[in-house]
């Protein structure tokens, strides 16, 4: 039998942001612009870590909000070419990584005096990078 590479999340934090307040709302419900494309790290020389990167942009009359953020997940096996394809990897990895950036954003609007912005759910099953709502 097959011995299964465990996974664990190390930590996440957030690269940059950049928040830009437009205007005063009037409106408890935005329209938000919301763009967002995630990236499978493996840095050379480290076989037993990866990254996920989410970088963000989301857009609305009230906000511009820019970032980045990174989750690091730590393996208890190498990481091999298999390891790197799997739908572990590619889908649910970011899976678990995304309810703490979105954590991060409601609670940065909340936190700027503005109605908290909360990501909807995605779907992490495209293979372009692109996150799906």
């Amino acid at each position: 039998m097959e011995k299964q590479n465990k996974i664990h999340l190390k930590r996440t934090f957030v690269k940059s942001v950049n928040f830009e307040y437009k205007k005063d709302f009037t409106k408890d419900e935005l329209d938000t612009s919301v763009n967002i494309k995630k990236e499978l790290i493996f840095k050379e020389g480290i076989d037993n870590e990866y990254i996920i990167l989410f970088d963000g942009s989301f857009e609305n009359e009230i906000f511009d909000l820019k970032i980045e953020f990174l989750a690091i997940f730590g393996t208890s096996e190498k990481i091999d070419a298999d390891f790197k394809k799997s739908t572990f990897v590619k889908s649910s990895s970011p899976a678990i990584a995304f309810p703490y950036l979105r954590s991060f954003i409601s609670t940065l609007t909340l936190n700027a005096g503005l109605p908290p912005f909360i990501l909807p759910a995605y779907n992490f099953t495209k293979e372009n990078g692109e996150i799906d709502e």
